[in-house]
């Protein structure tokens, strides 16, 4: 058992220091061929850029200060809230991206303009609600859902970009370093040189962080899934579910159409039949979910434009990078599990060759073969 973690480890590392090799090459480049992207011998019609957050424990027995030191030890990034209450426990944040080749195409109008019932089902949009964003309420049963007549037409719902090649990079370094990784990875996948180019993130201003200064020239799309958990949460608040259920189905589909200044519009008029929030407010507040539901809408309106992103066969979903992190997940996290920092990092550069289509550790194993002496070599005894 000893002899497969130190080879895992060993391994791990190496391919860590590859991967840092190929950002150094990366980085070293003149502007124009950064933008040029790797030759390839054919461009990808279509990709996309996506990146999240996954958990691990870190208890690096040689290396890490005590907890209380850690918690206020400088980083190299802002810590959001739920990793500065962490610095006081075990779990650390890893930095997961995801890359992927699409098969998509192109329509002259949205192939979809109906929202799907699944997003119209009251069990199912709480279910998704309450994982997204926490407390929403309850259905109690009056709710009148479309009858499937009604919905006849969200089950001619084009087919969605399918992925064809994915690669992942994770990484236990602050994020501004996961942005390097990825923009070094999509120059050597030819990325530049696709026709269409999705960048997919949640609310989170890291994400449109990295977008601004690797993707920029990337169509910017806000994940779906998350906007209309927080539309749900809006329309619910303050009021019994029948009375919410109706405001939602209206706001439901004039976001999946793009048509976000209406939604803003009816929540400004509710922000002022409420009031703005208390700092004492708890966070289901009715005034104060509304308000921020508001601030999120506002500050993302311009990557919500849902119905001409399916217009150009590209995804307005996060579903691989959230299916990505759990897949990393089974491997790292638990609470049995911890890691030392090395280890870490090593254990997430090998889970993520693992989940990459192109097959990273068959080209290292090739040169591994190439490169080997038949000889042992053996460490200086300390």
């Amino acid at each position: 058992r000893r002899q497969v973690e130190r080879w895992t480890q060993r391994i791990g590392q190496l391919r860590v220091a590859q991967r840092d090799q190929l950002v150094e090459q990366w980085s070293a480049l003149p502007l124009g061929e950064k933008l040029g992207g790797c030759p390839l011998p054919s461009a990808p019609a279509a990709v996309m850029v996506s990146l999240d957050g996954g958990r691990l424990q870190i208890h690096d027995r040689c290396t890490a200060p005590p907890a209380e030191e850690i918690s206020e030890a400088p980083t190299a990034e802002p810590l959001l809230a739920e990793d500065r209450e962490s610095r006081s426990s075990y779990w650390r944040e890893s930095k997961i991206g995801c890359l992927a080749t699409l098969q998509s195409q192109v329509h002259e109008v949205d192939p979809v303009p109906q929202i799907p019932r699944q997003f119209l089902d009251p069990p199912r949009i709480v279910k998704l609600s309450r994982e997204i964003c926490g407390n929403v309420p309850q259905d109690d049963g009056k709710s009148e859902v479309p009858t499937a007549s009604e919905r006849v037409q969200t089950d001619q719902a084009a087919q969605s970009p399918q992925v064809r090649v994915r690669t992942v990079v994770a990484t236990k370094r602050p994020y501004a370093a996961l942005g390097v990784m990825l923009a070094a990875a999509a120059w050597q996948r030819g990325f530049a040189a696709a026709a269409r180019k999705a960048f997919l993130g949640d609310g989170a201003e890291v994400n449109w962080t990295i977008w601004r200064s690797h993707f920029w020239d990337y169509t910017p799309i806000l994940d779906f899934i998350h906007a209309i958990s927080r539309v749900f949460q809006a329309a619910l608040a303050g009021r019994k579910f029948v009375e919410g259920w109706p405001v939602y189905c209206r706001w439901a589909q004039w976001l999946w159409s793009g048509q976000v200044s209406q939604i803003i519009a009816q929540l400004e008029q509710r922000c002022a039949e409420l009031g703005p929030p208390a700092r004492d407010d708890p966070t289901t507040a009715p005034r104060k979910v509304v308000h921020e539901a508001l601030t999120y809408l506002r500050n993302h309106q311009q990557f919500m434009n849902y119905a001409e992103y399916r217009r150009l066969g590209l995804p307005i979903t996060t579903s691989l990078m959230e299916s990505t992190v759990k897949q990393i997940s089974r491997r790292v996290k638990g609470t049995e599990k911890f890691w030392s920092e090395a280890g870490a990092e090593a254990m997430l550069q090998l889970r993520a060759d693992y989940l990459s289509d192109t097959e990273p550790m068959t080209a290292f194993w090739a040169k591994w073969q190439r490169s080997a002496t038949g000889q042992r070599q053996y460490a200086a005894s300390s």
